[in-house]
């Protein structure tokens, strides 16, 4: 493949690429707002077209909400499989007065492209069908068989294309795939996430009396919800090490290895600077681990909100009969959520014991996901990052999750590489969000880049 031929095409046809990107944009596919459904159809049938006229084969795959599509251009049986992931719907853009500019009226300024979705994901997500179109109109010819899998529901509920990802484990078979929908450090530095860490959420309700008592009549002779919630609270984990208290949290969780250690510290990192970047005077480490692996490579458990007795304005002097806390944790391979749950549940239960009555709610959970780095498609993605932007490539870890990732990961058996293109101040999920042209052009480039080092990698070791 000749990859200086697609680099071309991108540079002479760039204006045709943002041009397209805009008008994608335009479109308000917002997948939680069900007056939005028609639009959230458009916007995949925007995607459906343009890769139609591409050559590939496309399928529009039904779910239990928004239609997901798959294509494929296969060139030979012979060549590895790349299978390309992204989604079409973007967030709610409220509040809308806290926009610079409308969110579905694209606008270029200062560099980049203003509005709803332009990096999360129609921007990176459109740069590696940008990348598959250099390479077939600049260079002449994918080298590689290419598949995409595109959902309509990533920001809403992306297990409704997962569902349905078992009934197409034949048609989505791989040898790699890639995901678009990851940031660079900075500006200097662009990366392949290496891991996710998975997500468990749920809220404990813990009620007393039969209703609000008075303070006085009451106090010292009441179990106190608030008091009791305390107790769970800081049973859960030690406030000192980090360390989570429940029993069996840590049964199947593995020690970072050195080499992963090393790998994630190669990223431009300092504690001072983060902590000021935050406004908090330092930050905090789980005991035996660093900030940074603290927040990417370690399991963790948040109380993310509390809620009970009087709190308006003034003072009243009452027992409330509830309090509330909503709790979440971060998992990491080999740690499932529905365990994790089971482990939890169990010791608020035996902390909260005769003492109150406790209600346990469950709001989902997503799978923790991890890439070797020493995967030859790992380090292809590095090298193709790296020749599309001119920049040494690192490794990245990140502490959130991307649900839809493991079920790809469990049903196609093949790795993924994580290769976003977006940065840290694009403002995903926040008004004035907004993409880099250089991040979206060159995303393109390294789409390219990455398709001709797979390519150049027929017999490289656990290809299938």
């Amino acid at each position: 493949m000749n990859l200086d031929k697609a680099f071309a095409y991108i540079d002479q046809n760039q204006k045709q690429l943002i041009d397209e990107l805009v008008q994608f944009l335009r479109i308000p596919s917002i997948s939680a707002h069900k007056d939005r459904d028609a639009d959230v159809a458009r916007a995949l049938d925007y995607d459906k077209k343009k890769l139609e006229s591409l050559g590939f084969k496309t399928e529009v795959w039904p779910t239990r909400a928004h239609n997901g599509l798959f294509a494929e251009r296969m060139v030979s049986p012979d060549l590895p499989t790349v299978l390309i992931y992204g989604h079409v719907d973007v967030q709610p853009a409220d509040p809308l007065d806290l926009w610079t500019s409308p969110p579905f009226e694209p606008r270029i300024a200062d560099g980049r492209i203003w509005a709803r979705g332009a990096d999360d994901n129609k921007g990176q997500h459109y740069a590696q069908i940008a990348g598959v179109e250099a390479t077939l109109k600049g260079a002449g010819e994918l080298p590689v068989n290419v598949k995409f899998i595109i959902e309509s529901d990533e920001e809403h509920d992306s297990e409704a294309m997962a569902m349905e990802l078992e009934k197409h484990k034949d048609k989505l078979a791989c040898d790699v795939f890639v995901v678009s929908d990851s940031n660079f450090p900075d500006r200097d530095h662009p990366a392949v996430t290496l891991s996710l860490r998975g997500v468990l959420a749920m809220e404990v309700t813990i009620t007393g009396a039969s209703g609000d008592k008075h303070s006085g009549e009451w106090g010292g002779m009441l179990y106190e919800p608030i008091d009791v919630l305390r107790h769970v609270l800081q049973n859960l984990k030690d406030f000192e090490t980090g360390k989570v208290l429940v029993p069996g949290f840590y049964d199947d969780v593995d020690e970072p290895t050195p080499a992963t250690r090393a790998a994630i510290a190669g990223r431009p990192w300092n504690d001072a600077d983060k902590a000021k970047e935050q406004g908090v005077k330092r930050l905090f480490n789980e005991k035996g681990y660093t900030a940074l692996e603290s927040g990417t490579l370690r399991p963790t458990l948040q109380t993310n909100g509390i809620q009970g007795g009087y709190t308006g304005e003034g003072f009243k002097t009452v027992i409330g009969n509830k309090a509330m806390a909503k709790i979440s944790t971060r998992l990491v391979p080999r740690q499932h959520p529905d365990k994790i749950f089971a482990a939890v549940e169990k010791r608020i239960r035996e902390l909260v014991g005769d003492k109150g009555t406790v209600e346990i709610k469950k709001f989902g959970g997503g799978l923790p996901f991890w890439s070797d780095p020493e995967s030859p498609y790992v380090q292809a993605g590095l090298r193709a990052l790296t020749t599309a932007f001119g920049k040494p490539s690192v490794i990245l870890a990140m502490g959130g999750s991307i649900p839809f990732v493991p079920h790809l990961v469990r049903v196609t058996g093949a790795p993924c590489v994580m290769m976003g293109f977006g940065l840290p101040d694009d403002n995903l999920h926040a008004p004035n969000e907004s993409f880099p042209i250089d991040c979206f052009l060159g995303g393109a480039k390294a789409a390219a880049a990455y398709l001709a080092e797979v390519g150049a990698m027929a017999g490289a070791p656990g290809r299938k």
